[in-house]
């Protein structure tokens, strides 16, 4: 089979998650249409066709796939190989690329790739602050290469299965106690409000914050021209010396390539 083109859809509340999709897109070599669901609103702009190789990237939430993933997935009628990324601060990615792979095959996607890779956390930023790297961005765009080198290669009654690992039913996670919140210096922009994955702040009050449906993706923070919110010094304390027990600033990363069955 054939590929022309590569689609790269990524949930990136905070860029990292983005830009390990666009590496494994560029290892490819073709050309790169790319679509950020990270917005609430955000809008499919293409589908996928019998010569397209579609990324699909996402950051780990407490071993999970952000929950907004599966709406934005049902825009979409998959068609094509597929490539999954779990993108995650050093922890672990656990059942992340399991449930990424049941959204991709429900959307009508044919997993034949996988990737863990680390990266700075999103809400502890001091964990794993180099990452990725060099080491990492190069073993990236090795996999986008073998990706596309196996979808286009393998004969069309041949059936590929991709082993991954993760449990199902996927592993419980109620979010995380802490949520950014505004400081004096919000301008009351909007910004932070058009780009909330989940709508939790106000378009009219956008100096607040929806506790209850706050995913704590760091979004806002990210995107905040003036630098206006965060999570408060203390919490963030308090994450990064929890997360420093079990995370791994070392961590490797990890590959899959489908086999034949």
């Amino acid at each position: 089979m054939k590929i022309e083109r590569i689609q790269l859809i990524y949930f990136s509340a905070t860029g990292t998650t983005r830009a390990v999709g666009q590496v494994v897109a560029k290892g490819t070599g073709l050309p790169v249409e790319e679509w950020d669901c990270t917005p609430q609103r955000a809008k499919a702009p293409f589908q996928s066709d019998g010569q397209t190789l579609t990324i699909l990237a996402v950051p780990s939430f407490g071993g999970r796939a952000p929950a907004p993933v599966a709406e934005r997935l049902e825009q979409l009628k998959g068609c094509g190989p597929a490539v999954l990324l779990s993108v995650y601060g050093a922890r672990a990615s656990e059942d992340t690329l399991a449930e990424l792979y049941d959204l991709a095959e429900r959307a009508g996607y044919r997993p034949i790739a996988a990737g863990e890779f680390v990266a700075r956390h999103s809400m502890a930023t001091r964990i794993a602050a180099e990452r990725p790297n060099g080491a990492d961005l190069s073993q990236a765009a090795a996999l986008g290469k073998q990706a596309l080198e196996l979808a286009e290669n393998h004969l069309p009654e041949q059936e590929l299965r991709l082993e991954l690992p993760g449990n199902r039913p996927y592993r419980e996670f109620s979010g995380v106690p802490f949520h950014p919140k505004a400081s004096k210096k919000c301008v009351e922009c909007g910004r932070c409000a058009d780009q909330c994955p989940v709508g939790a702040i106000p378009a009219g009050t956008p100096n607040r914050t929806d506790s209850k449906m706050c995913i704590t993706c760091m979004r806002c923070v990210a995107v905040c021209p003036v630098k206006a919110r965060s999570l408060g010094k203390l919490p963030e304390l308090a994450v990064t010396a929890k997360l420093r027990k079990v995370c791994d600033d070392h961590r490797e990363n990890r590959v899959w390539l489908a086999g034949l069955e």
